[in-house]
């Protein structure tokens, strides 16, 4: 078997259009798999929540995107009604709702509108809930020691005698273990493969899937094991020793990766029979850190049909949105004509979404020049590529497809780009798309938007394409970018203060379960830009493209709802927009200097998060958690 391209590390991509929802699609969302997903009986909305006053403490809501504060606000049937002095609220509320509630905020306690995360994979991580977690996040911070030890030791904890039993792991991420010291002194990244799984463990099939479900790493007895099982493993290669040698246990793409997975098949979607309670514990754990909002940013007909059964079944925790995956021409020629959300309705369709390279950390973003390490002379991956046209030069059929998109259908985009040159490809496209189209504004993005040069800026503001940033990329993987991957180039990595200098609204992203859900760390990390795996000292990934704690707010909140088309209804709490609220033990604004925002933001205490009206998540270690049973249902409308 021909691989379609060779890399040491693996295939890490954006969660999007990952292989093992394509591959698991008709088993997962068939019928009978469905109606297991359906424990509970048909909500109402008969419920409704109660008129509240909030006063004390600080108040932002955000209005206009101004960080403001006002002295009281006042909620009823589940929307913002008055914001205000005090006395005016108050007068208000008791004049129209004389049984109101009044909550009094302490004095540093913070009322903000909830929390957006304005690029997310919900399906694709509630389905892998049950699968081993080998990756190196400890909640938001990375793991202390992560390393292969760590990973064998969550692996030989977990051995299981059923058989035809295989240990399957989600979110291995080499990029992030301790750096390879070479004979010649030069650093590289670990390299995973079966030799090395089975110095973990060789007696057990182990299959691990990368941090974005890229690249499934096999160990030898995983691989026998599939050869044993796949007629189509057996057809392409002359022996498991050959499977073996060729593969060296690492499968990219669906290509490889599907003749694997289908061998086991069963235990995935046993696996995922319980998708409503890990989607419902996915959105608790989004609530306990101030999220309300959530932007799905690669939904196909099978999500779709999922979370629509969920949110008929479930009170809403937090409000959903998304970009329809396009993977092809056809995909594109099968849209409808664009119509912009005027109404919220849970899982909505915002904008289309593309995917044209790889990730950066996974060395398949699509670079102008080659990464650094081996394997030697790689440039990443380019998505859409076409016969005879040279590396630097956009295809033909990828202008074709943006164009179809955009001025045929008149839809939104999302393309995906973290490589330079798939970055440059997608500037390019939008140029030639955008100069056709005739219609109303589009808001279009560029998702990651990991590379960028002062051009590339003006270019993006001039058409009105705005980016939003993996920050967790400065964060997580700035170190290992500087040091082994990029070098110096990593300066042009997520330029949040030169986009926002420029004029342009961004965004902050975690891709979940790419990086961990978290707006307030993603502020946090887009202030200090401080590279956490380097754990002797503090060193700050190009200081120039720190942003202020109100920017940051703004990103995550009144600028990400308008990058979602949700602007009507949350980002801030306007008159009329829902009650979507979190309260927070400490003003984020107010952590100022680098000593008190660095590992502190993230760890403000979220104390309440409301959802249209509604307690959805209360801190207090005296009361229990609320959960859907004790849930009031908010109105959608």
């Amino acid at each position: 078997m021909e691989k379609l391209h060779e890399h040491t590390h693996g295939c890490t991509h954006c969660a999007c259009n990952n292989p093992v929802l394509k591959i698991l699609k008709e088993e997962l969302f068939s019928p009978e798999n469905l109606e297991k997903m359906k424990p509970y009986p048909g909500k109402t909305n008969t419920q409704k929540p109660g008129p509240l006053m909030v006063s004390g403490g600080i108040i932002r809501p955000m209005i206009g995107g101004s960080t403001e504060t006002v002295k009281a606000i006042g909620f009823a049937d589940g929307k913002v009604v008055i914001t205000g002095e005090i006395k005016d609220v108050a007068e208000y509320m008791h004049q129209h709702y004389p049984e109101h509630d009044i909550k009094e905020l302490k004095e540093t306690q913070t009322l903000l509108p909830g929390l957006i995360e304005p690029h997310v994979h919900m399906v694709p991580t509630a389905m892998m809930s049950d699968w081993l977690d080998v990756s190196p996040f400890n909640g938001q911070d990375l793991q202390p020691l992560y390393d292969l030890t760590s990973v064998g030791a969550v692996i030989n904890k977990n051995i299981h005698d059923i058989p035809g039993y295989v240990i399957l792991g989600r979110g291995l991420d080499p990029s992030l273990m301790p750096f390879v010291v070479k004979a010649d002194g030069a650093k590289e990244l670990q390299t995973i493969n079966n030799t090395v799984l089975d110095s973990i463990n060789n007696e057990k099939p182990v299959m691990l899937l990368s941090a974005s479900m890229h690249t499934l790493y096999l160990n030898t007895k995983a691989l026998e094991h599939v050869y044993k099982h796949s007629e189509t493993v057996q057809k392409q290669y002359d022996s498991a020793e050959d499977y073996i040698l060729k593969t060296k246990g690492q499968l990219q793409e669906s290509p490889e990766m599907t003749p694997a997975l289908k061998v086991v098949m069963v235990q995935i979607v046993a696996m995922s029979i319980h998708i409503n309670k890990y989607l419902t514990e996915l959105f608790q754990l989004a609530n306990s850190r101030g999220v309300t909002f959530m932007y799905d940013a690669g939904l196909n007909k099978g999500f779709d049909t999922l979370l629509k059964l969920y949110s008929d079944t479930h009170p809403e925790l937090v409000r959903t949105g998304g970009a329809f995956i396009c993977s092809s021409q056809e995909d594109a020629n099968k849209l409808d004509t664009y119509q912009e959300p005027d109404k919220y309705k849970p899982g909505y369709y915002g904008h289309v979404k593309v995917v044209s390279d790889g990730s950066n950390q996974g060395l398949t973003g699509y670079q102008s020049t080659p990464y650094l390490c081996d394997p030697v002379d790689n440039t990443g991956i380019f998505n859409f590529p076409q016969s005879g046209i040279p590396a630097h030069t956009i295809p033909p059929s990828y202008n074709t497809l943006i164009n179809t998109v955009v001025a045929g259908k008149g839809w939104p985009l999302m393309i995906h780009a973290n490589g330079d040159q798939a970055v440059t490809f997608a500037i390019n496209a939008y140029q030639r798309t955008l100069a056709q189209y005739r219609g109303p504004e589009l808001r279009n993005r560029i998702e990651h938007c990991s590379l960028l040069t002062a051009d590339q800026i003006t270019n993006m503001l001039q058409m009105g394409v705005s980016p939003s940033f993996l920050i967790g990329h400065v964060g997580y993987w700035g170190y290992a970018f500087k040091k082994v991957i990029f070098g110096e180039k990593a300066q042009m990595l997520d330029l949040c203060g030169s986009t926002l200098a420029a004029g342009m609204r961004i965004t902050l992203h975690s891709d979940n379960e790419v990086s961990p859900l978290g707006p307030l760390r993603m502020m946090e990390q887009s202030i200090t830009r401080i590279m956490e795996k380097k754990t002797t000292d503090i060193e700050v990934l190009n200081s120039a493209e720190c942003l202020t704690p109100e920017q940051a707010l703004i990103a995550v909140t009144y600028d990400a709802a308008w990058q979602c088309y949700a602007d009507k209804w949350v980002g801030s709490l306007d008159e009329g927009y829902f009650a979507d609220f979190v309260i927070l033990e400490q003003d984020p604004l107010s952590l100022t200097t680098q000593s008190t925002q660095y590992m502190k933001m993230r760890n403000i205490p979220v104390l309440e998060t409301w959802v249209g009206g509604v307690p959805v998540y209360v801190n207090d270690k005296t009361t229990k958690a609320v959960t859907e049973k004790d849930m009031l249902f908010s109105n959608n409308s």
